[in-house]
């Protein structure tokens, strides 16, 4: 079994993540930390409420027509920092909804998380409820009153060291704060895979800074500056090391998306077209066919927001015919989805990834303009044992700096990695 935690803001991208892992069977999710980004944490935790919520009833509907539904992980959530580690917050509900989901809950407010399922998150009624409903295995995952960042320290603790990867799918607060409470026990992770930061592309932010290192200059700074200290790992004798962290940044993620027409030929594989009264919904195309699948209806409702947010972006709806051809179709690039799948698939020999390490590659925590901007040096300049004069940053003194490996390549080209997302998540079509 591949052990993950998953740090994460549920927002679009996050939460076709979250799927891939639980429908991926080698997969053990120990934990999924909570944290604000794409929306407050709060949201964070509503949205990913509400997917256990709408996986339960997919679930059932599944055993109502006599399928035996797939075992999926039962992990830990928990709720982490509310701010960066700085007291700011930013967001990024200009694009991925009030709530962080495509403005799912006032689309389809029936398929909501129950409010007493927050409640379990709270310390005041936490402990009673969560004992009452674990009695009974009435939840299809286990709740936490702790903070995150010390349920991951948990979680490296009581597994052996070196067996648990982090994936970071968020900025990197939970992630920073752990480390800084316990370095010892931190330094048990196997890796941590991140989503974020730019290299050669521009940002999505700013001119040169991707969001989730943005929201979280700091954090992300002090994440990949463990890379080039060496920590003993606490207990097993585990050898001293730098944190090995892979990220994956726009160049990369950027490439991978989910196109308009793949999605929709799903939808007609399985008799199903968007409700013409009501986009948010899906009707079956065919009468007297199935039921809408809970999971599938509700996926539809942040996806189909997420698409026109997109057409309007790039204004698909004011080009001619002939310029809307020349654009393609409309796409949601799948950064979480990508970093998620490569941390789960990375020791399948059957898959081929390219990735370049020891970079030093460092965050900008500054910068009036270049804030969140990750560093590399370009000039090609030769490192050396020693210092040189006017090395500022000492960027040319081999043994200083961080050690960053980057995703370069995956093994999926043109809107291929699209279809993978959605035959693993809803099955082939």
């Amino acid at each position: 079994m591949t052990k993950i935690i998953i740090d994460t803001d549920p927002g679009v991208d996050d939460v076709l993540a979250i799927l891939l892992a639980l429908k991926s069977a080698h997969v053990d999710i120990r934990l999924i930390s909570l944290c604000f980004g794409n929306c407050t944490t709060q949201d964070s935790l509503r949205n990913l409420l509400t997917l256990f919520h709408v996986l339960e009833k997919d679930r059932l509907a599944a055993a109502a027509q006599g399928q035996a539904p797939a075992p999926i992980s039962r992990p830990t959530i928990a709720v982490g920092m509310t701010t960066a580690l700085d007291g700011s917050m930013l967001d990024a509900t200009d694009f991925h909804g009030d709530d962080g989901l495509g403005n799912v809950h006032q689309h389809l407010p029936h398929h909501t998380a129950p409010a007493e399922w927050a409640a379990l998150f709270q310390d005041t009624v936490a402990t009673e409820q969560a004992a009452a409903a674990e009695a009974h295995q009435q939840l299809p995952f286990v709740p936490s009153a702790a903070p995150s960042y010390n349920e991951i320290l948990r979680v490296l603790q009581e597994e052996p060291a070196g067996t648990v990867t982090i994936v970071a799918l968020g900025p990197l607060m939970n992630v920073a704060r752990a480390a800084a409470a316990d370095p010892t026990t931190f330094a048990r992770v196997r890796r941590v895979v991140s989503m974020g930061g730019t290299l050669r592309l521009p940002g999505n932010v700013t001119p040169y800074a991707e969001f989730n290192v943005f929201s979280d200059a700091q954090a992300a700074a002090a994440v990949y500056d463990l890379t080039g200290v060496v920590i003993n790992a606490a207990g097993e004798g585990a050898p001293p090391r730098g944190l090995d962290l892979t990220i994956f940044p726009l160049d990369i993620t950027s490439r991978h998306f989910l196109a308009e027409p793949e999605y929709m030929a799903l939808l007609a594989a399985r008799g199903l077209q968007p409700n013409p009264e009501n986009v948010h919904q899906l009707v079956p195309i065919a009468d007297g066919a199935a039921a809408v699948p809970p999971l599938l209806e509700w996926c539809h409702a942040w996806l189909t927001t997420t698409f026109a947010t997109m057409r309007n972006i790039f204004g698909h709806d004011l080009m001619t015919p002939e310029e809307r051809v020349a654009a393609g179709p409309v796409i949601i690039e799948m950064h979480d989805p990508l970093a998620l799948w490569y941390a789960i698939q990375e020791d399948d020999n059957t898959t081929s990834w390219t990735v370049e390490s020891g970079l030093d590659i460092r965050v900008e925590t500054l910068g009036e303009f270049t804030r969140g901007m990750t560093v590399h040096d370009t000039r090609g300049r030769a490192k050396r044992s020693e210092p040189t004069k006017n090395d500022f940053g000492k960027w040319l003194l081999a043994s200083h700096g961080n050690v960053v490996t980057v995703a370069r390549e995956s093994p999926y080209q043109d809107g291929e990695f699209g279809r993978v997302l959605l035959e693993t998540v809803f099955g082939p079509y």
